[in-house]
């Protein structure tokens, strides 16, 4: 699969709605003008007309917007339900992870990203993690980097690295009280590369993944240590953007039992310098109210996956009081769809899990945290998000209807309320479309990958499910465990 040339010369689309960004008064019948990949003017069509050749005019019959940020995902393509692994608790979730199959990077990223495309995503910020050894790492990061731009997406690439146990807390008790076998391969998993060897990893990558830009990880707080997390400062000392999960469960402030000099996530990484406008955390379930304040002082971002965290049982983030602090709030899909990614589904959740906690957010607003928002978390802000001179040519149409309850809605009510994925007829991306018309670039190469990843997850069928048994022994006990550091 190879992604569409650029246009040739200058490009006019005719909109018959415009939102130039969330929170615009509608335009009619109004012309955006492209010029190398940028948008070089707004205005009625018009007076556009006479700037573009006749052959160059696009027209687009249904609300235009800025394209979406996913800015967090993990790149799966499937829904970890075909591999046997049920909603749970978090805890328990990333545990059952462990007996998964393993599939083909350039695949899964492929077919998952020809997915993010098709619900209006032009930008994506990941995460790659793996505990393989450097050749085999590096081997992985470069399919992905490879599948990201063959999709046409602008990609955040964040490398992660943990050195501390992720599946079980530190310490263990003296008696564990799961199976009689101590379970070694979960409490301190065989990592094949250490974190000080992730600078030059992070370097040596960077010339082999042209149009990706790749950033660092600490894939968490609580599973790294202080020396990894200074390791993790040099790099951001070099340039390199920071992504992480922070405080995605209750149980993870406390997960190292106050060892590296605390247990604090937050305190830990302001302590060594990671909190700033190079980072961004997903999640923040559990962010107390002085710590939403040293993040919004700090200019680190935060994004927002309420359906992640309502699959996962990790309650409500108190997304309100991040806005109100002055904190830049994004929007991420996580990778948790259960049939196919949907931002406005997911724009959807993020207005209810608001209701829930008793801070409402507009439709407005949410549309802001999958654009522009998500333009700024991952270090694109003031040329994404919106629609206008100087900014890049990324931008969606979405047939909404002109029937029906929801026809006399504002545009912006109307597609957070209403639309859904299969509603985006065209996505344009630095002004070269990646659909057109409903037709998704790359849809032939996802639908080839996703039935070769099928093909591997039959196969490995019966020992994944033999391997998802021997992981419940742990369920029990985890929770236990878990329950017993509350007290």
């Amino acid at each position: 699969m190879s992604p569409f040339p650029p246009p040739a010369g200058p490009l006019l689309l005719r909109c018959r709605t415009l939102l130039t960004h969330a929170r615009a008064v509608p335009l009619r019948d109004a012309g955006v003008l492209v010029e190398n990949g940028t948008v070089v003017a707004v205005a009625p069509f018009a007076e556009l007309a006479d700037r573009a050749p006749a052959d160059r005019t696009t027209e687009l019959d249904g609300v235009v917007l800025p394209a979406f940020t996913d800015a967090h995902s993990h790149l799966r393509a499937l829904p970890l339900g075909e591999q046997g692994v049920a909603d749970t608790d978090l805890e328990t979730w990333v545990v059952r992870l462990t007996g998964t199959t393993a599939l083909d990077p350039y695949d899964d990223t492929t077919a998952a990203a020809v997915a993010l495309v098709a619900t209006g995503v032009t930008t994506v910020q990941a995460i790659h993690h793996s505990f393989a050894d450097a050749d085999t790492y590096a081997a992985g990061v470069r399919a992905v980097a490879s599948a990201l731009t063959e999709a046409g997406l602008r990609a955040e690439l964040a490398v992660g690295i943990t050195d501390r146990a992720e599946f079980l807390p530190e310490p263990l008790p003296v008696a564990w009280p799961g199976p009689a076998r101590e379970p070694r391969s979960l409490a301190a998993p065989a990592r094949g590369i250490p974190p000080g060897d992730l600078p030059a990893l992070a370097a040596s990558l960077a010339p082999s993944c042209p149009g990706v830009r790749l950033g660092v990880a600490p894939v968490a707080p609580q599973w790294c240590s202080d020396e990894a997390l200074e390791v993790l400062r040099r790099c951001a000392d070099d340039g390199l953007r920071l992504h992480t999960h922070l405080l995605e469960s209750r149980h993870q402030r406390t997960w190292l039992g106050g060892r590296d000099g605390g247990s604090d996530p937050v305190s830990r990484l302001d302590r060594h310098g990671l909190l700033g406008p190079g980072l961004s955390a997903a999640h923040g379930v559990w962010l107390t109210g002085p710590e939403i304040a040293l993040l919004a002082r700090r200019g680190a971002a935060l994004v927002h996956c309420p359906v992640s965290n309502a699959r996962l049982a990790s309650g409500d983030a108190p997304v309100r009081s991040w806005l109100d602090a002055g904190v830049t709030v994004a929007l991420g899909m996580d990778s948790q769809h259960t049939a196919a990614p949907d931002m406005f589904a997911e724009m959807r959740a993020a207005l209810a899990a608001a209701e829930r906690t008793g801070g409402p957010l507009t439709p407005h607003e949410v549309l802001a945290m999958a654009t522009e928002g998500g333009a700024a978390a991952t270090g694109h802000g003031g040329r994404l998000g919106r629609i206008a001179p100087g900014f890049r040519a990324d931008l969606i149409c979405v047939a909404t209807g002109t029937t029906g309850a929801k026809a006399d809605l504002d545009p912006v009510e109307r597609i957070v309320s209403g639309a859904a994925a299969t509603d985006v007829t065209d996505v344009f991306r630095s002004g070269r479309p990646l659909v057109a018309g409903g037709a998704v670039h790359g849809r032939p190469a996802a639908e080839a990958a996703l039935a070769r990843l099928r093909t591997v997850l039959e196969t490995d069928r019966e020992a994944r499910t033999r391997r998802l048994d021997s992981l419940a022994a742990y369920e029990e006990p985890l929770r236990g465990l878990l329950a017993g550091t509350e007290s």
